[in-house]
């Protein structure tokens, strides 16, 4: 794979070493809560959101990592995505079981907030950027939280101003719910999508909508009928191949523990390949770099994978902590992204705190 040679270097030393460290370029904890979504800045600057104390809350630092500035909602729930201009922000989650959107000002002061309801509950909200000054906000229910009664997507086209142009539910009697959502070239939206029935496992799929939000197809990942599995996340290539992390069950033992996968498809839906990786671990996130190699980011102890998108083959992995039992503890991974100087940062949870922190490839 051809890459730049200081940061392939760099991965040929994190693949020889499957490095083990506790030893962070830099982390932080704010407080009780969690970072759902951290993101690079063209500034060299992070923007991150979650929830602090059980409000929405949302961060931008500046390129030393202290706060440029911060804000909080006064309404109970959490924001789960975000866009950064260079003047405001704008923020998506939920509360109450409503979609939540919020525009803020990139001094912290909020400019507009949002509730929009639907026949379900919502519990966590993707943004995607769908042109200038164009956002779809996607509502759902948490893919690891199956809920009674019916469950949906929740579709709302809205500008930077709050106006709400188009609003389109996907309602279920059955419970379904999407991970985050991505966007092609094209303007197709992929959802990664959890699906129950009642008495039958969780079962793990992924689908595209046109730009028009009409459903074009949707593909099952080979799910065993005697396992639960889910999707958590999507990302889409410069080709339109599309790529899904997520969690399966596999037997072990006496018992039965989860299985974090990969998958990637066609922009037609067919499978091209799957693969395993972490036992008793989730896959929560993923991106592509230089659309050369897929870095996976695991729910417990933080733990990335690496992977080659062209056959998923395992380029290897980074466990952030020397000592970590992923069946207990008490650091739970939720977003990633590569850092301007090509180290990564990582979204979550440490010891019931918003946790933020930086890695580096190399040992």
């Amino acid at each position: 794979m051809k890459k730049s040679f200081v940061f392939f270097t760099a991965l040929l030393i994190a693949v020889s070493c499957n490095k083990e460290t506790d030893d962070f370029l830099w982390e932080k904890s704010y407080g009780p809560g969690t970072a759902y979504f951290i993101k690079s800045l063209p500034d060299s600057g992070i923007v991150s959101c979650g929830t602090l104390n059980g409000f929405p809350y949302l961060m931008k630092l500046k390129k030393d990592r202290t706060v440029e500035s911060e804000f909080a909602s006064d309404r109970e729930g959490l924001f789960s995505s975000v866009w950064a201009g260079t003047s405001r922000y704008i923020a998506a989650g939920s509360s109450d079981g409503k979609m939540l959107l919020a525009c803020v000002s990139n001094k912290g002061s909020l400019l507009w907030d949002t509730l929009l309801s639907a026949s379900f509950r919502i519990r966590m909200t993707g943004l995607i950027s769908s042109g200038p000054g164009s956002f779809t906000a996607v509502g759902t229910a948490r893919p690891d939280s199956v809920e009674p009664g019916t469950s949906g997507i929740l579709f709302v086209r809205f500008d930077s101003t709050g106006i709400i142009g188009e609003k389109k539910e996907a309602a279920e009697a059955s419970f379904v719910a999407a991970g985050k959502a991505t966007i092609d070239a094209s303007g197709n939206i992929f959802l990664p999508l959890t699906r129950k029935k009642l008495y039958s496992e969780p079962r793990a799929s992924v689908a595209k909508y046109s730009g028009e939000l009409n459903k074009l197809w949707e593909t099952e990942l080979y799910n065993n009928t005697n396992f639960g599995a889910e999707s958590l996340d999507a990302i889409a290539d410069d080709a339109g191949n599309v790529y899904v992390a997520g969690t399966t069950e596999v037997t072990s033992a006496d018992s039965v523990l989860k299985n974090s996968f990969l998958a990637a498809l066609t922009s037609s839906g067919t499978v091209k390949w799957k693969k395993y990786f972490e036992k008793t671990n989730s896959g929560i996130a993923i991106i592509l770099e230089d659309n050369e190699l897929l870095i996976m980011l695991n729910v417990n102890c933080f733990m990335v994978n690496l992977a080659d998108p062209a056959d998923g083959a395992d380029e290897g992995r980074i466990r952030m902590f020397e000592v970590c039992d992923p069946k207990r503890t008490d650091a739970t991974g939720e977003d990633l992204d590569i850092y301007y100087d090509g180290n990564l940062i990582v979204a979550g949870t440490r010891a019931g705190n918003y946790y933020l922190a930086l890695e580096s490839y190399i040992q």
